[in-house]
């Protein structure tokens, strides 16, 4: 049988006050003798009292709940993007560090107009990968809701309350890595430039390359469908007479459609091809052969995210923006046959 939840009640009985007494040494509220305060903690330690959520939002006029949006696509919204692991693992640890503060996470449908947020019951919301100017950020700050975002408004670079990685450094480690294991001719992948991560990771790809002295080559590849997409543009950039040696894809998903590209045109990797991605996923680890990405640890981001609009909300001595390091996971994709050797190294940070 479930142990009875302790109540304020007790707490006054034990401690023989009322229970407005008890609420007020609790809250830190009222005119409460320092000595009853300090008795009234105790027994509430003692008697193992934790406050209710539900009651303690309703007297501070909030509801306890957060909300998180992330982006969609096509013509059945998010069907694919929500069954991406990077979403799914930033889900489940912006969801753990909410109800680690007692308030439940709820997943936000996302529609273009941001319309959504008039019918939120939520105190805060968290917004992945904001679009330029994006609505669902507008809205809440219309509305006097706290937002954060995990990647940065484009549109407004200054606007502080968001949580990402350092693209720049992160694109830069990755052409790096490709460079040291002999690549010369290396060409990115990437979606259209309409969030900042993207923006980023095209800008440091063209600044390497010109540093490098070397031709930039980017290839479009859409972010519906995105194996199938990536598998496309691959097939087409492979069977040029001057195909890259080495590829990085920026999009999740788009290095699992090369790979199948240089299957069907009969491709080794990596002898023939060196292939990298800008965001792990298990289908990369678990390849064959694996492909070399980089961690943006997700659940990480998540749940730094959530405390941050907590903070937000409760009025905490809180700082922005948020810079989380990723991690280089360096697999057989670029390897060399020969056995050259390369380095392993975790992305430098601001």
């Amino acid at each position: 049988m479930a142990q009875r939840r302790v109540t304020i009640r007790d707490v006054a009985a034990e401690a023989k006050v009322s229970t407005a007494t008890v609420s007020l040494a609790l809250n830190g509220k009222g005119e409460v003798d320092p000595k009853t305060r300090a008795k009234v903690l105790k027994t509430a330690e003692h008697l193992g009292y934790k406050a209710n959520p539900a009651a303690r939002a309703l007297r501070e006029g909030k509801f306890g709940t957060l909300g998180l949006t992330i982006p969609t696509f096509g013509a059945d919204p998010g069907a694919e993007i929500i069954s991406l692991d990077y979403y799914m693992q930033l889900a489940a640890g912006a969801a753990g560090a909410a109800l680690d503060a007692d308030r439940p996470l709820i997943l936000v449908p996302a529609r273009d107009d941001g319309s959504t947020v008039t019918k939120l019951r939520v105190d805060g919301l968290i917004v992945c990968d904001p679009i330029p100017d994006d609505p669902y950020v507008a809205a809440c700050r219309a509305r006097g809701i706290a937002v954060v975002t995990v990647e940065s408004d484009i549109a407004h670079p200054e606007d502080p309350w968001h949580v990402n990685a350092d693209n720049d450094a992160d694109t830069r480690l990755l052409l790096d890595h490709l460079w040291d294991a002999g690549a010369r001719s290396i060409a990115m992948i990437a979606p259209e430039p309409t969030w900042a991560w993207v923006q980023e990771s095209r800008d440091a790809y063209l600044s390497w390359c010109t540093e490098r002295n070397i031709p930039p080559r980017i290839e479009h590849a859409a972010l519906e469908h995105l194996e199938a997409s990536a598998r496309q543009t691959a097939t087409q950039l492979l069977s040029s007479t001057d195909r890259p040696d080495a590829l990085l894809t920026v999009a999740d998903r788009h290095a699992d459609g090369v790979a199948r590209a240089a299957r069907d045109l009969g491709l080794h990797i990596p002898r023939d091809l060196l292939l990298a991605s800008a965001i792990d996923n298990r289908s990369l680890e678990f390849s064959d052969p694996g492909i070399t990405a980089l961690d943006l640890r997700p659940a990480l981001r998540g749940a730094t995210a959530a405390q941050l609009l907590l903070g937000l909300i409760d009025g905490s001595d809180v700082s922005g923006p948020v810079i989380l390091p990723s991690i280089l996971r360096v697999r057989s994709s670029t390897t060399p046959p020969t056995g050259k050797k390369t380095r392993k190294r975790s992305a430098g940070r601001k």
